[in-house]
């Protein structure tokens, strides 16, 4: 997105709302269109106009399967400082791990443990030529672990570090490596 996001002079052509009540309108068209039995993502979408209206809604930037310095900016660090927000207006989604070749699985291992076991979701998005037995087996476990009740996940490091590495999960203090 560049400076604006519309050419200058651009309006919705009911200049009676505001731009919120216009996408409020929108969401809840959208909600209503789905009905009660679909549980509808919010991605891309105004987090505080969503809620209550979407069950889950992506609280930050995609991550990535291409580059591991994009999931840990966008997916380790939204997930520390935003998941204090998890269940309170909807789930909230940290993104997916992208099981690549382009990233080392000892890094996409770990991601994957941290959400497996923050009590956020979990979604995980594979390349099948990056899935071995050892990914598969991981894999299983994560989806097995993240489908527990369990404690939201806790960062321990946030006064220290712009990117947590110690955190509180079910319980345990555990330590992570995102270099």
């Amino acid at each position: 997105m560049k400076q604006s996001i519309t050419e200058p002079g651009w309006r919705f052509n009911d200049r009676s709302k505001t731009t919120a009540e216009i996408i409020l309108d929108l969401y809840r068209a959208i909600r209503s269109a789905a009905g009660d039995g679909i549980y509808i993502i919010g991605c891309n979408t105004m987090s505080h106009l969503s809620a209550g209206i979407f069950e889950l809604c992506r609280i930050g930037d995609d991550t990535s399967g291409k580059d591991w310095g994009r999931t840990r900016k966008m997916g380790v660090n939204t997930l520390a400082f935003r998941l204090p927000q998890h269940n309170k207006f909807y789930a909230a989604d940290r993104d997916c791990v992208g099981i690549t070749t382009d990233i080392a699985w000892s890094k996409n291992k770990q991601w994957m443990q941290l959400l497996a076991e923050s009590g956020a979701p979990l979604f995980i998005s594979a390349q099948p030529e990056a899935l071995g037995e050892a990914q598969k087996a991981a894999v299983k476990q994560a989806f097995a672990q993240a489908a527990k009740a369990q404690p939201l996940g806790e960062l321990l490091d946030w006064l220290d570090t712009i990117l947590p590495e110690k955190w509180k999960l079910n319980n345990k203090i555990v330590s992570f490596d995102w270099t």
